[in-house]
This record gives C-alpha cells, structure tokens and sequence, in this order.
C-alpha cells in the first residue's frame, strides 16, 4: 500500500471519528462549552443555548464569566488553574445564572484541551442542569426527616433492621422496650446486642420477612435473660433497607388477663357450686313437697272416713246445723284433697324427663278444645284458633299447656253470655311464641307478676274455683323448654296469656 494510500484511509477514519464525536456533541442535552485557559468561549453546543438560553453568536469570544454569580467569579480562575496543570475537574457542585438572570444547580467536568505536541491549550467543560435533581433530592430529604423525626416521638417502638440484622434506626420506645441505648444498638446486629435471640420465634418471623418480603404479625415474649419478660404486639413490614418493626408493649395488658382468668376461673367454680346448691335445694324442694302431699293423704283419708261414720251413726233426728257442719269438713276435705293431686301435679312436672319431638301444635289444641267442648254443654263458645306452627318439645308437657290455659279461659268467661277464645301465633326471633286470648272477666295489671306463682290467685274461690296451681305448671312447663311465659289483661275486658318456644331445629337430628 503506497503512503499516499495510507495516508487517505486514515484521514477517513479521523475524518469518521470527527463526525461521530461532532455528532455526539450536537445531540447531547448536557452543555458542552470549549474555553481557552484565559476563559474565553471558543465552542458552544445545542445543549449550551438549552440550558443557558444564549445562542453561539452571542457568547463566543466572550468570557465565560457572563454565566458566574458575582459571589462565584473567582471560583473560574481556580478551576482554569487547575486544569493548566492538567488536572481534571469532576462532578464540581456549583450555581450559574441563564441568560433570563435564573439561577440554575450545575453539575459540571472540565478537562484539559491539548494540541498535537501534548500542550494545554484550552479547556472542554461538560455542564449538567442538576437542578430539578437537586429540588428532588432536597424534598426527599426533609421528607426523609420529618419521616424520621415521626417515627422518634412515636410512642410505639420503631426500628429498621438490615438484611444483614443489623439495627440501622431505632426510636427511643424500641430502645427502651430492648433495656438498651440507641447508641448502644445502632449498628450492630441483633445477635450481637441479644445473644440468643435468633433462636426465638420472633426471629423466625424476622426472617421469613426478609427472604418472602411478607408482612408478619405476631405476639412476642420477649425474655431480658434475668429472669423478667415483657409481651409485645410486633408488626413487621419489608422496607427497601431490610425490615421495619412497630413494636407496642402489652405487657400490662397480658397481665390483666391473667388476672381476669383467675378470676373468670374463680367465679366459674362459685357459680358451679352455687348451680349444685340450688341443685340440690331443687331436689330436696321437690322431694320435700312430693313426700308432704303423700304424707298428707292417710289424715285426710282418716278425717273423710270419720266424717262418713258419723254420718251413719248419727240419729236422723240431728239438727241441720250439725248437719252444715259435717258437710263442711267433708268439702274442705275434698277441696285439700284436689290441692294434693295438683301439687303433686307441680311436683311430677319438675321431676319428669323431658321427651321432644316435632309436635303439630295446631292439632293439639284441636284435641284440647275437643275435650274441653265436652265439659261445657249448653255454653255458646266461640272457639277461635289460627294457623299455628310446629314446634319441637314433649307433645304431653304441652298438651297440659294447652289444657291449663284454654280451661282457665273457659273458666273465667263462664259469665260472658258468648265466650271468645282464640289462639293465635306471633313469630319472634329464634322462638314461636303462642297466645291464648279470651273476653272474660280479665284481671288487674297491678298483680300481674303473682299470676304464675304456686297457689296464687286473684279471684275467691267463690268467684271461680281453682288451686292456683294451674299457671304455676304453666310457666314451670314452658322454662323446661327454654322459653318465656307472661300476661296481659284489664278487669272486665278479658285477659291474654303468652308463652313461647325456641326454635331448636339443629337439634332434631
């Protein structure tokens, strides 16, 4: 290859390289500025007119110091000193004013410009327009403070440990929470400050947060290693550094509620023994009146027999007041006689086990009516009876429900010249409740809480007979079934008697 050869290609393969530079520099959103080492303006790019809002012709050949603040006008001729001696100026932080007078953050290089011999004859500076950046890096700074200014006057516990475990931010809670000083935290790991503690639960949490970046939860016990612990809700969350750990102490808290479960367990065991003794008293109560109406029965027995023989003995010629009064003793007899029989009526449905089925409660009370209907010839009775639901319970405890209610409301309308008797439903929430209503002689709201008592009656025997036990068997009936009994009336205006029954479906099988 002739030296003229070569001396083409390589003048085409600088020629190449010039344009690919001069490309490079015209595209280039930085400023690239061209000085001589006196600081006059021999080069000026696209990027240059950009950031600082001069064209080439109105700043070359012209001193670079048009762009300076006058604060910083020496700051140049330190700069170009230094790059005399062939030093290169990197990333230097300084302020320049734009062409409208706005200050602008530069971030600007400037290195040395040679001639083929290797002298300094200039120098190339690479301009960058940091201040958006610089605005950022600012805002998320004070942002960082307020941040962290926060999480230091929080009450909770805060601290930020690194993948490596090491504490790299602690507040003065968690510290205080750990017995330790921040100081004394800060930096080392937790292995370090807690000998032992990657053995604990807490630590297998804190680390599957680090591997899965998966928020935890969890109580923690932490044990200080002499012999005392506090208790604390920990809430771990993946953070770009490693993981933050709010931390707030229930130690109190846990303590109440040992506290509180002693005591739960304290007033469990009272109540147990106060159910066994109202058991007990039940029991004896029952076994008390059962026995008392039995034993009752032989004087009765004797008194009535007595009553019989002298009857028999006595001359025909006796006056009729001996007459009344043996009459008397025998009906007194008999009416104690009938009280026996329905206290030990109340006794049996005390004693009796309870037998439940689906129940057709409609036709129950159809069969009651029936029966009663008998019991009442000649009286205009208008019997009234709504669709009613059925029920799960002892058809024989509710038949004498039925039976107690509906006679007493035929009882206390015998001097109504028709009787309305109607039985209806009302569906509650989780329970049927039933009502017998009727037009009698009603009863006075005053007294409404003896109406269910053994033996308590608001009408003489006179009046209406009865025990007063009737109602008794009623409510006693109804509670054995889990449900609620009451009343309603006015005097004259008739009366409504309420009873209900729960809905136990779940438990029919």
């Amino acid at each position: 290859m002739s030296t003229v050869t070569k001396v083409s290609s390589r003048y085409e393969r600088d020629k190449e390289l010039f344009l690919r530079y001069a490309a490079i520099i015209e595209s280039s959103d930085d400023a690239i500025v061209g000085k001589t080492l006196e600081g006059i303006i021999t080069d000026w790019n696209p990027g240059a007119q950009r950031v600082f809002g001069y064209s080439p012709d109105e700043v070359i050949g012209k001193s670079v110091l048009i762009l300076f603040p006058p604060e910083r006008m020496e700051e140049e001729m330190d700069i170009l000193g230094r790059v005399a001696k062939g030093e290169r100026v990197e990333n230097y932080e300084t302020v320049r004013v734009r062409k409208d007078g706005k200050r602008i953050d530069m971030s600007v290089t400037v290195s040395p410009i040679r001639d083929s011999s290797g002298r300094i004859v200039g120098a190339s500076k690479i301009a960058r327009d940091i201040t958006e950046s610089k605005l950022l890096h600012a805002s998320v700074l004070e942002a960082e403070r307020h941040f962290r200014e926060t999480l230091d006057h929080m009450l909770e516990g805060c601290q930020i440990i690194g993948f490596d475990f090491r504490y790299l931010y602690i507040n003065d809670a968690a510290a205080t929470h750990g017995r330790h000083s921040k100081k004394a935290l800060l930096g080392r790991k937790m292995m370090e400050a807690y000998p032992g503690i990657e053995e604990t639960e807490m630590f297998a949490f804190l680390r599957k947060c680090m591997e899965n970046r998966i928020a935890q939860r969890l109580e923690n016990r932490f044990d200080y290693g002499d012999g005392t612990f506090s208790w604390f809700n920990l809430s771990m969350e993946p953070v770009p550094e490693g993981t933050f750990i709010l931390s707030v102490d229930i130690t109190n808290e846990k303590k109440l509620q040992v506290e509180l479960e002693k005591h739960r367990d304290h007033l469990q065991e009272i109540v147990n023994e106060r159910t066994a003794q109202l058991q007990e008293a039940n029991r004896e109560l029952e076994s008390f009146s059962y026995s008392v109406s039995h034993d009752l029965r032989a004087p009765l027995r004797h008194i009535n027999g007595f009553v019989e023989l002298l009857q028999k003995k006595l001359p025909s010629s006796i006056d009729k007041e001996c007459l009344r009064y043996l009459h008397v003793i025998s009906s007194a007899s008999s009416e104690m006689g009938h009280l026996i029989d329905k206290l030990l009526d109340f006794s049996r449905v005390n004693r009796a086990s309870i037998n439940k089925s689906d129940v057709d409660v409609g036709s129950l009370v159809r069969q009651v009516i029936a029966s009663l209907a008998e019991e009442a010839p000649g009286r205009s009775v208008d019997w009234q009876v709504e669709k009613l639901p059925d029920v799960y319970g002892d058809q024989a405890m509710l038949r004498q429900v039925f039976i107690n209610l509906l006679s007493n409301a035929l009882k206390y309308t015998g001097t109504r010249t028709t009787a309305k008797i109607k039985v209806r439903s009302i569906s509650g929430k989780g329970e049927d409740i039933f009502v017998v209503e009727d037009n009698g002689v009603g009863f006075d709201m005053r007294y409404v809480s003896k109406l269910f008592g053994v033996f308590q009656r608001l009408h003489s025997n006179d009046e209406f007979e009865g025990t007063g036990i009737g109602l008794a068997n009623v409510r006693r009936i109804i509670e054995r079934h889990g449900g609620r009994t009451w009343a309603e009336g006015k005097v004259n205006e008739g009366a409504s008697f309420y009873f209900s029954i729960p809905r136990f479906i779940e438990q029919r099988g």
